[in-house]
């Protein structure tokens, strides 16, 4: 038996394991398993140059069993073995280099994102004493007639000894003592399920003694050794050929992803060899998924990712979008190392090129979806679209491809459409600026047309807006946004594909060109009306409106309000203030429509008696009402209801 000490800074390594690149127990199973398979693959090719290597032992397995009662996990493969020399050299890298300089390094390396130089460190190896007080490593080599033993505590020192192997040919097992803290990590249920969950793929058969139903009674009866059986799958589906694969198969994996019972709205399964090279299989819902809750962003999501058949990450978030969170699949790259951690995944070059080309791919079949299948695609859009909305906080680059998959409802039908939808069916827009100012090249000026919508809380809401009036008398139909996000998405994506997104409140909207006479019929209006306006804003408060105009398209309206140029959408403006997020005082233009009879009522009034008490009375009280027609809240509720009943009781009839 040979003793070796550890130097003094050893529990610094197996600190910095725990908290920098091991953050999940669990994981010890994975880097066991993970490093057999290695072993196994090692023997395999070693096979492929020396016939005789592997003698008679030529199934290879890597085997798992517990022992409840001793709390014990043993871990054997029949993969490439270890002499003495290796046992020491490979298993406790710190013999050879020093404690010191191993910590040096392995800082160094998780600081650089020297993901290699981690794996050479053996680190899968230590993981082993998160949760085990003692570690047994036992290797027979076919090239030594000796099989040896390796012990450590961790804490003082290792010992390497020799043990009898006489029916050993080639075989190395990892004997775990587990302690109290993780003892519920030894039955034979939970080690199925790690298996299940980080190895199901490993491309060696991992076997497990099989379930004993007995009872405890039969069991005491009579003593019976269970049989092996395999609990990994082996060969991934995203690896088999797609035309090996059914619509069942592909259904059942995504149910097992998703836990969704419903059919996908499409599969993505992709095998690529370029600048990296990657498989995936990915899934849209076209239901709603009860088990997942998708409004809250911060909630994990993301693909799974395997290396080389292991499972790294559960919810891999560094490879897709979070306004694609509902997506569900796997993604396998060999392009990374196996010992990553979640930290050196992030600003991981390699991930966010693989994050950019299945970004694309999923975008370009949602519009495959739109184009083919467009019953389903609106379902999955009621459904996903106000997540598929957050683009616009994250994604700008892809502005247009996005909202090319996106729907929005017209407001008069109920359809919901897509932009392009809108614009072909859309008359051009005589009075909306060309986009080629200065005309030097008419064939870039194909279209001028606008885009226009209106935005509330519902869609009741909107059809009550008297802007509406206009439009529905040129019958040109308007989208309408409602969903919260919708505020900030026209503040950003304010252009589609030389088209301007135009809200209906915004100022200066004429659908056709005034005649001369016309022009100077209004003009000839708000000029006899300039004193009546001045009154109107002092009487309402002049920081409340900018402007007091003429509009004759207010439909049976007094007035409206409308938002200035370059001013706050009213609707955002509300939502700003409900996150009691500082929103500066914005101004109004107030418009008054001349056909409304209440409006001669008024010039009469001021021409009578410019201190009317009853033209103050009927001005507050008409700017109380277009407040309400914004659904906006009164300031003085009261004061509303009083001048109602004042009305009512003194001035009607």
């Amino acid at each position: 038996m040979s003793k070796h000490n550890f130097e003094a800074e050893t529990g610094r390594i197996l600190e910095l394991l725990t908290h920098s690149i091991y953050s999940n127990k669990e994981i010890f199973l994975r880097e066991l398993i993970s490093n057999a398979a290695d072993a196994i693959d090692k023997a395999r090719l070693k096979a492929l140059t020396d016939s005789n290597f592997l003698g008679d032992d030529v199934d290879f397995k890597i085997v798992v069993e517990s022992d409840e009662s001793n709390n014990i996990i043993t871990i054997s493969d029949n993969g490439i073995w270890m002499i003495k020399e290796e046992l020491i050299s490979h298993l406790w890298t710190i013999a050879k280099s020093g404690t010191k300089e191993f910590v040096e390094k392995l800082q160094k390396a998780k600081e650089d994102s020297d993901h290699n130089l981690i794996g050479q460190f053996w680190v899968w190896f230590y993981s082993s004493f998160m949760v085990a007080d003692k570690v047994e490593v036992f290797s027979k080599s076919p090239l030594d007639s000796k099989a040896y033993k390796w012990i450590s505590d961790w804490k003082n020192d290792y010992t390497v000894e020799e043990f009898s192997a006489e029916n050993l040919y080639r075989w190395t097992r990892v004997v775990l003592y587990i302690n109290e803290a993780n003892k519920d990590l030894v039955h034979d249920w939970k080690l199925k399920e790690l298996i299940k969950k980080y190895s199901n793929f490993v491309w060696v058969p991992i076997m497990m003694r099989e379930y004993d139903s007995r009872t405890e009674e039969e069991k005491q009866k009579e003593e019976k050794v269970m049989p092996f059986e395999q609990i990994n799958e082996t060969k991934p589906i995203w690896k088999k050929s797609k035309s090996d694969i059914t619509p069942e198969e592909y259904k059942a994996f995504y149910q097992s992803l998703s836990f969704d019972w419903n059919d996908p709205l499409f599969t993505i399964h992709n095998n690529v060899e370029w600048m990296v090279s990657y498989k995936s299989i990915l899934f849209a819902p076209r239901e709603v998924n009860m088990y997942k809750n998708l409004s809250d962003p911060n909630l994990e999501y993301g693909p799974k990712l395997y290396v080389q058949n292991v499972l790294i990450l559960e919810n891999a978030k560094e490879l897709m979008p979070i306004w694609l969170r509902f997506v569900a699949g796997v993604i396998e790259t060999n392009d990374l190392p196996l010992n990553i951690s979640r930290e050196m995944l992030q600003d991981n070059s390699t991930l966010d090129k693989i994050k950019k080309w299945l970004t694309k791919k999923v975008i370009s079949e949602l519009l495959n979806t739109l184009k083919n299948n467009r019953e389903d695609y609106v379902k999955f859009w009621s459904n996903y679209g106000k997540v598929v909305k957050e683009w616009i906080h994250y994604e700008y680059d892809l502005k247009t491809d996005i909202a090319g998959v996106s729907l929005f409802k017209w407001i008069n039908t109920g359809e919901l459409i897509t932009l392009d939808e809108y614009l072909e069916k859309a008359p051009n827009s005589p009075l909306t600026p060309p986009s080629n100012q200065g005309g030097e090249d008419k064939e870039e000026n194909k279209s001028n047309k606008t885009i226009y919508y209106i935005i509330a809380k519902s869609e009741s809401e909107a059809l009550a807006s008297p802007y509406l009036a206009q439009f529905r008398e040129k019958n040109i139909d308007v989208l309408v946004f409602t969903d919260p996000i919708d505020s900030f998405l026209v503040q950003w994506f304010t252009e589609y594909k030389d088209a301007k997104l135009v809200s209906i409140t915004s100022n200066d909207i004429e659908l056709e060109e005034k005649t001369e006479e016309q022009k100077k019929e209004k003009e000839e209006k708000q000029k006899n009306m300039k004193w009546l306006f001045e009154l109107i804003k002092n009487t309402i408060w002049w920081e409340k409106i900018e402007e007091v105009v003429l509009n004759d398209n207010l439909w049976n309206s007094l007035w409206a309000l409308k938002t200035p140029k370059n001013g706050i959408d009213p609707q955002l403006e509300k939502m700003m203030k409900a996150m009691w997020q500082d929103v500066p005082t914005q101004k109004r233009i107030l418009e008054l429509n001349s056909k409304n009879k209440l409006v001669e009522s008024m010039k009469s009034e001021f021409d009578n008696d410019v201190k009317s008490s009853k033209l103050s009375d009927i001005i507050n009280y008409a700017y109380m009402q277009a407040i309400l027609l914004e659904w906006w809240e009164l300031e003085n509720p009261a004061e509303f209801v009083n001048l109602t009943n004042k009305f009512a009781s003194e001035y009607i009839g």
